[in-house]
């Protein structure tokens, strides 16, 4: 039973959804069957003291004292309370947007011809638009909707003439246009993955959307082609001083949309967009905007140190990776925080410190596992293990042909290990070698650590 969805469900609700929710049943609007509160209790209660021992007939005899367990009768009844679940959950997530509330109420009085109502209605919801503190996608097609609204009771009174109809096209318009940049810088990214005039009536919408069109402009330029730096730097500008006009998934989404230029630009070997991506880092952090429902992925955890030991920031991240592990998923605290731990001690260098902790992780992500093998692999090396060195050499390697879903990285890391090898089998005095081996390494284009081979080369 405890794979049922409805469990699923109620396993994810806090106190405060599972207060609501038993308001929502015990109202005859939504829920007229008592068996069905009665289950939502037993299984609230069931899973708050001992949901090992979840089962259907007890939570059928919960619900129908001294009747024969019917499984029929008992799916049917699940059924039921997840269908109420999943309307109560619709309308708490209506409800958390008042001006779309307000604009349904309008729509609603428009339908049954109450103009006073109406435009009191109507006033209530433009104001409670114009409060939000956000100008993005979703403001301007709440805009465009509301005065849609106005305009189909315009009509209904033959007064649709007087009408500033353009007003209506600016904010479908600009809804449109945020929506399409988005996910045409997105579609940029993909790609890179895979190789692969208005009126006086509309001038104060088109002045504020100004800054988030020039945003995601700027973004899908620089996107587009890697030498319009000048456009990446506006676009960062612009996100720096205006993210508080985005709310939640897509200030996110521009960070990372921004940072993905400065990690190609750092791949096509130019490392002064280390510290512009860093900077990106700390301030989507600061603003919180690199958060996602209120805790911080392992990948911007990882990706934050890196770009802070690569420029040289050692103590800022050593306390950034005590002071944010907290922040982590309790799930993946525990490993993330000792692979970044590790990663810290072996940047110092302390290569005991680094194994130690490379042990006590769980790599579940192919590519930190892909880094801990690499971090192994270049202090077997520098430490001269060399027996230890081939073993994980070979084992690296199997890994790799192994392991799917990495795309280039697989050409990447199993270069690195021809390379290696190459380094052991080199003479030290053999200079026209080690020549001929630093060109070779220098005119691979999928290659990690390609800074550290050359450096054992030097």
């Amino acid at each position: 039973m405890r794979n049922a969805i409805l469990v699923q469900l109620l396993e994810k609700f806090d106190k405060k959804d599972l207060r609501e929710a038993r308001k929502w049943l015990a109202s005859p609007v939504h829920n007229q069957r008592r068996d069905v509160a009665d289950l939502f209790e037993h299984l609230t209660r069931s899973l708050a003291k001992a949901p090992d021992q979840l089962n259907k007939p007890a939570a059928y005899a919960a619900c129908y004292p001294g009747k024969p367990f019917d499984e029929k009768q008992m799916n049917h009844l699940m059924s039921w309370l997840l269908a109420t679940l999943r309307d109560y959950l619709a309308w708490r997530e209506w409800q958390s947007d008042k001006a779309q509330v307000r604009l349904f109420s309008c729509r609603a009085l428009r339908k049954m011809d109450l103009d006073d109502a109406f435009e009191k209605e109507w006033k209530l919801a433009q104001a409670a638009l114009e409060a939000l503190p956000y100008r993005d996608e979703h403001y301007h097609q709440l805009s465009h909707l509301l005065q849609r609204e106005r305009y189909e009771l315009a009509s209904i009174k033959r007064r649709a003439n007087d009408f500033p109809l353009s007003e209506i096209a600016v904010h479908a318009d600009i809804a449109y246009r945020l929506n399409k940049l988005r996910f045409e810088c997105s579609a940029e990214v993909a790609r890179s993955v895979a190789r692969s005039v208005a009126e006086p009536s509309a001038e104060q919408a088109v002045s504020l959307a100004e800054t988030t069109i020039h945003l995601y402009e700027n973004l899908q330029k620089s996107l587009r082609d890697q030498s319009q730096e000048e456009a990446f730097f506006k676009a960062k500008q612009l996100l720096e001083s205006s993210w508080q006009l985005f709310r939640g998934n897509e200030r996110r989404d521009l960070y990372l949309l921004a940072l993905n230029f400065c990690i190609r630009k750092i791949n096509s070997g130019q490392r002064d967009f280390l510290r512009e991506a860093f900077d990106l880092y700390r301030s989507g952090l600061d603003n919180r905007s690199l958060f996602e429902q209120g805790h911080l992925s392992r990948f911007t955890y990882k990706n934050t140190i890196t770009a802070g030991l690569n420029l040289g920031e050692h103590a800022w991240v050593r306390q950034f990776i005590e002071e944010y592990r907290t922040y982590l998923h309790p799930r993946e605290r525990h490993s993330a925080y000792c692979y970044n731990l590790a990663v810290w001690y072996f940047w110092q260098p302390d290569y005991d410190q680094a194994m130690t902790l490379l042990r006590e992780t769980d790599f579940t992500d192919a590519l930190t596992n892909l880094d801990a093998r690499s971090i192994l692999l270049r202090i077997y090396f520098e430490r001269g293990y060399r027996e230890a060195l081939e073993s994980h050499l070979d084992s690296f390697q199997t890994y790799l042909r192994r392991i799917k879903d990495i795309g280039y990285q697989r050409e990447n890391y199993l270069n690195l290990i021809r390379f290696t090898k190459k380094l052991l089998r080199l003479n030290a005095n053999d200079k026209t070698g080690h020549a001929a081996l630093r060109q070779k390494i220098g005119q691979t284009v999928a290659l990690a650590e390609r800074e550290w081979l050359l450096g054992q080369i030097r």
